[in-house]
């Protein structure tokens, strides 16, 4: 029988053993590296629990967990919030499911009602005993082919069109880091507002740019101001979209395409292998808009760990019981939707 324990990344020591094992391995996202511990630490004060499996002393399996404590959203663990990606990683199911009984341990300690795990890929059988599993969400991801020219003939015409619509409307795109930020941040929380959804606080951004290895701000401009943005991520070969905005007045200008459709340009001209657009819901109205650049759809695998007595959380905004406060919340005023919001999503992952 093979002996291995469970410990945390709580030292230097093995804090470098964790960076070593999530840089050896393909199947970890960027959001395993522990820079995002410092980055949801100083955005949002949250405690983390880096949980290591080991095998006389190698590390074989690791698993991220962020917990969160509100009034208003309860006490849970994610992996992890506010990302696309987390949960565990491992070499062989047997870690797997040990890092998975000691995130139940740990839940069940700190009285925690649920543990959500946001899997890029299928957990094994192990996981599954005692686990929920939810695919109600997909990453849209274009492999690329380094001319974009092959991008564009693939696109149907009528986005085409719409791109130079875009163009010969006076749109510019450009490329850069935090002299960027106050303007991507001025059309976030505008889409956020419009949406009806609390906008995350400036720091979050800030940290992003300051702890993440490769971060760039993209940037569209219509008449001087700002009207679409995303904050693109790269780990080797792939960029990430995890955070798009486009301000939809100058939507029958159709600057959000012609974001798009310059990210296609800039990720192909930088080396890049594929662009991911990011995770949405299966069938939504984002979900079909990512489709007219012909990504790969794939399938994103959420299991949850329920304590007795608890149902799956819903934190949607389409869920019902939110659809008043999601009205009230596009109406409000953008000044005091900016200065509210952060507090309120902070416990919303």
């Amino acid at each position: 029988m093979k002996h291995f324990e469970i410990v945390e990344a709580a030292d230097v020591e093995r804090e470098a053993e964790w960076r070593s094992y999530v840089q050896s391995t393909p199947r970890a996202s960027m959001y395993h590296g522990l820079e995002w511990r410092d980055v949801l630490r100083r955005a949002f004060g949250h405690r983390s629990w880096y949980l290591m499996a080991q095998n006389n002393g190698k590390t074989r399996g690791v698993l991220p967990l962020v917990e969160m404590k509100s009034s208003l959203f309860g006490h849970f663990f994610v992996s992890l919030p506010f990302l696309d990606y987390g949960g565990i990683v491992a070499d062989a199911p047997e870690y797997e499911a040990a890092l998975a009984t000691a995130a139940a341990d740990l839940a069940a300690k700190r009285e925690a009602h649920h543990i959500e795990l946001r899997q890029s890929f299928a957990a094994a059988k192990g996981l599954e005993a005692g686990w929920k599993l939810r695919q109600h969400k997909a990453a849209l991801v274009i492999p690329l082919n380094s001319d974009p020219g092959t991008h564009w003939s693939g696109l149907s015409s009528r986005l085409r069109g719409k791109i130079r619509k875009a163009e010969k409307s006076g749109a510019t795109f450009s490329v850069g880091a935090a002299e960027e930020l106050d303007d991507f941040y001025r059309v976030f929380g505008l889409n956020m507002r419009d949406l009806g959804t609390p906008v995350y606080g400036p720091a979050l951004f800030q940290n992003v740019l300051q702890f993440a290895k490769d971060a760039s701000v993209l940037i569209v401009r219509r008449e001087g101001q700002p009207a679409a943005g995303a904050i693109a991520l790269r780990r080797g070969e792939r960029v990430e979209l995890p955070w798009i905005c486009s301000d939809y007045s100058q939507s029958s200008f159709s600057v959000n395409e012609y974001l798009y459709w310059n990210a296609i340009q800039w990720a192909c001209r930088s080396g890049a292998r594929e662009l991911d657009l990011g995770r949405c819901s299966i069938d939504g109205g984002t979900f079909r808009f990512k489709l007219q650049w012909n990504p790969e759809v794939r399938p994103l695998f959420w299991y949850y760990w329920l304590a007795s007595g608890n149902e799956l959380p819903e934190f949607s905004a389409n869920n019902p019981r939110y659809a008043l406060a999601v009205r009230c919340w596009k109406r409000m005023p953008l000044a005091l939707a900016n200065r509210v919001g952060p507090w309120i999503v902070r416990n919303i992952p």
